[in-house]
């Protein structure tokens, strides 16, 4: 049998999203990433038509199995299937395509044990 190496993760990553003065909320990286997407509007992202994810449309009207996707609503749903700074990076280029003020960073994600 052979023994795998196993690879530490990295420690979990936060984003911080604020748009245009409001702070984008959520747990995890991918929450704020969903509630960027919801604040900026998925049709106005939608209909740039620019942006994938593995070839994938980031915003799409029916869920695609082959990529982790989260539902927006009537607007359809979005593809998660990205790093944290990929997710970042996506959210400042939609900003600077749709000349939105938005200010992207990533945080260490603080680990609250309860007691």
């Amino acid at each position: 049998m052979e023994n795998k190496i196993k690879r530490k993760k990295s420690p979990a990553k936060a984003l911080k999203v604020i748009i245009k003065g409001k702070t984008v909320e959520g747990n995890k990286a991918t929450d704020v990433f969903v509630n960027a997407i919801k604040m900026i509007g998925p049709a106005n992202i939608a209909e740039l038509n620019k942006y994938t994810v593995d070839g994938l449309p980031l915003i799409v009207s029916k869920r695609d199995n082959r990529k982790q996707m989260n539902f927006l609503g009537k607007q359809g749903y979005v593809c998660t299937h990205l790093s944290t700074i990929g997710k970042k990076s996506f959210l400042e280029r939609i900003g600077q395509d749709l000349n939105i003020k938005i200010k992207v960073e990533i945080e260490e994600r603080s680990e609250q044990n309860d007691i």
